[in-house]
């Protein structure tokens, strides 16, 4: 495509003879070329190559170490460091980092994001540290609703890692296509921008601008038949979706979701609308008197013809989210009207819960006691008090035995001691019973984040 542009207008000039048109057309192209350049160069600066790092615990020691564990990309979009990506670049995240244009990799914190539906939103914001100001793209000044297939875009981020130095590689394509429902089975993609610019393995999370360099997307899912190489389908989560949740990401730390209708549907055929296929018990839905085969015609003023348009205007509202719906049963028009709710607040409410508590937590989320240990004497020995830690404040020292976390007995077994913190997330506190010059005594100390016990060891 970027190559049709200037043969369409070369083969225009040959065609009309002179060489002076041949000149001027020349010159066109090089106006455009320039725009383009300058176009890169003022929107490089706020992308980003992020790099999640796993966190590893040795049981034997309580040493954390970190690890590349994937690659994506991220888009500064505030002066003081926010930076919109995908969730699943940042998945299990250990210890997070971002290299910007600058040279410089800045350490960044997981600050909110939309994994708390029933399917996973797949938008993140992250938080950098280690700088006052940060060049930004305004998320607020792109429009893609304005814009039609065949407009110019840019993708750029980390394909394949090879923006690990900070430098952002730039792909040009046209749009394709709006209001597209990407089919993946983890994430919900729904009113998606299709792009023929190239999207890889590692730019998941950047930035998507227009001609203007403008930010109208977070590029997130590619099509490909073979392997993982793009196939000139890709799709980006528009930024007025990303806009219904970033205010309320920015202000509050933690999981939010895409709200829960309790509903599901399917095209009706012969009829212009989407039918109701189905309704969860005690649901939004259910509770403004939804029923199965009742045809949606209208969501928040928005005309819906089939299940796609339900998805593409439904399906992409966050929780709290007033919801006003339009439908027929028996040929008669109806409206009613709910507010969406969070799907774990659903779930409580019909005495269900996502999350067994008796279940670990995973690595990156459970409690750190903030100290080294070993196993000495036929006893567990703390043998280093990281700083700043929950057991640094708690006055544990090295050569402390410990003798109980949270009631239990932890014996000569460095197991038992990384499966009693393991059913405790980071910020609890655990009551800790310790040996120290043949006396016991107990405190109590605040687990902290085993990212950051590494960050601390580095």
């Amino acid at each position: 495509m970027r190559a049709c542009l200037f043969l369409i207008v070369l083969a225009g000039s040959v065609a009309a003879g002179p060489e002076t048109d041949l000149e001027k057309a020349l010159t066109r192209v090089r106006a455009l070329e320039s725009e383009i350049v300058e176009v890169i160069k003022k929107a490089a600066p706020a992308v980003g190559a992020v790099v999640n790092h796993r966190t590893l615990l040795d049981p034997a020691t309580g040493v954390v170490s970190m690890r590349p564990r994937s690659l994506g990309s991220g888009v500064v979009i505030t002066r003081d460091g926010f930076l919109l990506t995908n969730v699943h670049v940042i998945e299990g995240a250990g210890y997070l980092t971002v290299t910007l244009p600058d040279g410089v990799t800045y350490p960044a914190d997981r600050h909110a994001d939309t994994s708390g539906g029933r399917v996973k939103g797949d938008i993140a914001v992250l938080k950098l540290r280690g700088r006052r100001h940060f060049p930004f793209a305004d998320w607020r000044a792109g429009d893609p609703k304005r814009l039609k297939p065949g407009a110019f875009v840019f993708a750029m981020g980390n394909p394949h890692g090879h923006a690990l130095d900070g430098t952002p590689v730039v792909t040009m394509g046209i749009l394709s296509a709006k209001g597209r429902a990407a089919a993946d089975k983890r994430y919900l993609y729904v009113g998606a921008l299709q792009t023929d610019a190239e999207i890889n393995p590692g730019n998941s999370g950047g930035p998507l601008f227009d001609s203007k360099g403008r930010l109208i997307g977070i590029n997130g899912l590619m099509q490909s038949r073979a392997g993982r190489s793009n196939s000139g389908v890709g799709y980006a989560i528009p930024i007025e979706q990303v806009r219904l949740f970033l205010r309320r990401m920015m202000r509050n730390e933690g999981e939010m979701g895409y709200g829960f209708h309790g509903l599901s549907v399917d095209t009706a055929p012969g009829e212009k609308g989407a039918r109701v296929a189905r309704v969860e018990a005690n649901s939004p839905a259910q509770e403004a008197g939804l029923r199965r085969g009742d045809v949606i015609t209208r969501v928040n003023g928005k005309r819906i013809s089939n299940r796609a348009d339900y998805l593409n205007h439904a399906a992409q509202l966050p929780e709290r989210t007033i919801v006003r719906v339009q439908y027929l049963r028996r040929r008669k028009r109806r409206n009613t009207h709910y507010k969406l709710v969070s799907y774990d607040a659903y779930l409580k409410s019909v005495g269900r819960q996502r999350r067994d508590p008796s279940r670990p937590y995973p690595l990156h989320e459970r409690g750190y006691l903030g100290a080294h240990w070993a196993l000495k004497r036929g006893a567990i020995v703390l043998t280093r008090i990281l700083s700043g830690t929950g057991a640094a404040k708690a006055k544990l020292e090295s050569g402390d035995l410990v003798v109980s976390l949270g009631g239990h007995d932890i014996g000569a077994d460095p197991k038992a001691l990384v499966d009693a913190l393991a059913r405790l997330p980071a910020g609890a506190d655990i009551a800790v019973e310790i040996e120290r010059d043949g006396a016991r005594r107990s405190v109590t100390v605040s687990l902290c984040d085993a990212r950051d016990a590494a960050e601390l060891d580095e």
